[in-house]
């Protein structure tokens, strides 16, 4: 486990929390099937070993999920906030409750709900562990139910699109000039997200010194980039990947007059095209203004590469560090999970 798991196991065994302390006694403990040692109630997995504990009548009512971070590859599930006209029927205990449940400041699960779209509210490491939020929430009044990283194709990613054709029955489009084209019918295309990348790379340049042994920078710089992104979902993709369109890597030529000089403005102008040729798509495009309220359970990406070594004069040697941060990871999950309640609307409706 790691020290934040190893902190909150303890946390649970002594009752200490930011809440009020409470201590179990000794027939409360779980006793682990895998290692025999006492496990707090409050415990779906033993602290010593990690093997699932035993549930009973008891431990089910103090039962608490982990809710711990999963790393970009970990395949986790999401149990995801429906939109339900009678939300605010929710007491205010059990809106405390579920803030404390999920981990969540209250302003956040505030805003989740405010935003009245499907929203994660919380990413579990397994299914028992996302059951177990589901039935919680659902006996506080929250409409939610589990969509697993596997149904939202996470680890896949989308087409990139290139150029197209906007001409004919169909939309035709090339990912590179020596790929082969794909097409998909007018009348296919269920969903259009449109969005915004951002990226954001700090490097740090640090050198020794000499006597005290720390430290010290020497100069940071940082980067901001941000680009405008579009996901399509056509009912014919069974994969459910989609295509993505970037607004600085496209040829625009298939706007043909109404092609400008700036790629924001063609951009705009390529949406609302794709948007009148495929009247009977969805158009999503409340990303930017969610995107926050996405961050509590599906943070930005980071990761720190070296830049290695730097002489700045004969003798001094410096090392630098480069951290860069994508929000690439949190759009395709959200554009995913878009697609993937309205493929199954689709289906209920046939």
């Amino acid at each position: 486990m790691s020290d934040e798991e190893d902190i909150a196991a303890l946390t649970e065994l002594t009752g200490a929390s930011d809440a009020a302390p409470r201590r179990f006694s000794a027939a409360e403990l779980i006793a682990c099937d895998a290692c025999a040692r006492a496990n707090p109630p409050t415990r779906m997995n033993c602290i010593y070993c990690g093997a699932p504990l035993p549930s009973t009548a008891e431990s089910e009512a103090l039962r608490r999920p982990s809710l711990r971070k999963l790393e970009e590859w970990e395949q986790g599930f999401n149990v995801v906030l429906l939109p339900a006209r009678d939300v605010w029927r929710v007491s205010e205990d059990a809106f405390k409750e579920a803030s404390t449940l999920l981990r969540l400041e209250a302003a956040r699960l505030e805003a989740c709900i405010d935003a009245r779209r499907p929203l994660p509210l919380a990413r579990a490491s397994t299914r028992e562990e996302a059951e177990l939020i589901t039935r919680r929430l659902g006996a506080l009044g929250l409409a939610v139910e589990i969509v697993s990283d596997e149904e939202l194709c996470a680890s896949r990613m989308p087409k990139r699109i290139r150029a197209l054709v906007l001409d004919g029955e169909a939309l035709v489009g090339w990912s590179g000039p020596d790929d082969k084209p794909c097409s998909v019918a007018w009348d296919e295309v269920r969903l259009l997200v449109a969005g915004r990348i951002y990226r954001k790379r700090v490097e740090v340049e640090e050198r020794q010194r000499k006597l005290k042994g720390r430290s010290e920078i020497i100069e940071e710089r940082e980067m901001m980039f941000d680009e405008a992104v579009l996901e399509l979902f056509a009912s014919s993709d069974a994969e459910g990947a989609g295509w993505r369109i970037m607004a600085e890597n496209f040829d625009y030529s298939c706007l043909g007059e109404r092609k400008g000089l700036l790629a924001r403005d063609n951009f705009d102008t390529l949406v609302e095209m794709l948007r009148a040729r495929s009247a009977g798509a969805e158009f999503d495009d409340e990303y930017v203004r969610v995107r926050q309220v996405l961050g509590a359970v599906w943070p930005v990406a980071e990761r720190t590469e070296s830049l290695g070594l730097r002489r700045s004069r004969p003798g001094r040697l410096s090392t630098e560090v480069a951290t860069i941060g994508s929000n690439e990871m949190q759009f395709t999950r959200y554009a995913r999970l878009r697609n993937y309640l309205a493929r199954r609307e689709h289906t209920n409706l046939k």
